[in-house]
């Protein structure tokens, strides 16, 4: 790979930002400084310490440093009834998926990814459990558009944002009510039956992106909580807005537009806040009774009787679509 000196200032990528949270553990309310030194030394592999030190209980992300492909993964929480951790195969994926990233570099198809991170997991055979699996990827560049290859396998969810609403939403893929397409490594003679899917079948798309989008991912406590709109309005912050921040304000809006020019454009300036709102905001929506949500809505299809959110782990990455030049000048690295 050429020097950082020579990497075109141009080039687009992904300036990603992370924040997460565990579902309240009823049974463990109290981590000993002990258990929290060897659960930040399991996730070292993240490097960054604003990663490394999130609890994302049975979820897990990666961001390589490529700055090219980000994804997310959602362990199966019913493994832990058979005596298995949940997060070990999440992370476990996610390593493996930013370590592939970074030692083959020129490679970026979400879908190739994501098979060698399984691959690789399986050949190590020292992890039990299930997961699901989303990778986004910059994969080519015309000028200040880019394409962006998503392989999505399950009910995470992914977002284009363009000016605070969404422009593309990548499909899930369930095969029933909680119970989403995932990857599996079952133990022998499991007497129970196991649900286990390929990387084949995600469901794989592309969307053309331009500097100053954004991309959001997230786990399915997140889309499960929060509208897709809601979503963009949030996230959208750490974008930049393309049309005039005048167009908004009816009759005094024009003449702000004529006094200060139809190209203002605003950029939101602390994306870490952001990304902790919109987790924030949706756990809030998880442990409310009365609210419209997601999955209120998707269970009255069904005729269930559902008011409310669902509790689960959240884990949302929100990436800003920028180039190298403007992002090393933010101290990206």
């Amino acid at each position: 790979m050429a020097p950082e000196t020579e990497r075109d200032p141009n080039e687009l990528i992904l300036q990603t930002w992370a924040s997460c949270k565990a579902r309240p553990n009823p049974v463990k309310l109290y981590r000993s400084d002990t258990e929290e030194k060897a659960r930040r030394e399991q996730l070292k592999w993240r490097k960054r310490i604003s990663f490394v030190e999130l609890d994302c209980g049975d979820d897990s992300f990666f961001v390589a440093n490529t700055y090219k492909s980000i994804g997310i993964a959602d362990g199966v929480a019913g493994w832990r009834d058979e005596g298995y951790d949940p997060s070990a195969f999440a992370n476990t994926l996610m390593k493996n998926a930013k370590h592939f990233c970074e030692t083959h570099r020129t490679i970026a198809n979400p879908e190739t990814i994501l098979i060698n991170a399984f691959g690789r997991l399986k050949h190590d055979k020292d992890v039990v459990g299930s997961s699901t699996a989303t990778c986004a990827s910059i994969v080519d560049q015309v000028g200040q558009e880019a394409t962006l290859a998503i392989a999505n396998l399950g009910n995470n969810g992914a977002l284009v944002v363009r000016n605070r609403e969404v422009v593309d939403r990548a499909h899930e893929k369930s095969h029933g009510i909680n119970l989403p397409f995932q990857l599996a490594v079952v133990p022998p003679n499991f007497p129970h039956d196991c649900q286990q899917d390929s990387v084949h079948d995600s469901v794989r798309e592309s969307f053309k992106v331009q500097e100053g989008d954004v991309v959001v991912l997230g786990t399915d406590g997140l889309f499960e909580n929060r509208f897709p709109s809601e979503i963009a309005a949030q996230a959208g912050w750490v974008g930049t807005v393309h049309k005039s921040a005048y167009d908004s304000i009816p009759l005094v809006g024009g003449v702000l537009k004529a006094a200060f020019g139809p190209d203002h454009r605003m950029e939101y300036t602390d994306p870490y806040r952001v990304t902790q709102r919109v987790v924030t905001e949706a756990f809030q929506a998880a442990t409310s009774r009365h609210s419209t949500t997601p999955w209120s809505a998707m269970l009255k299809q069904f005729d269930i009787d559902h008011e409310g959110g669902k509790m689960d782990d959240i884990t949302v990455l929100v990436a800003r679509v920028t180039t190298r030049g403007k992002a090393e000048r933010t101290s990206m690295w």
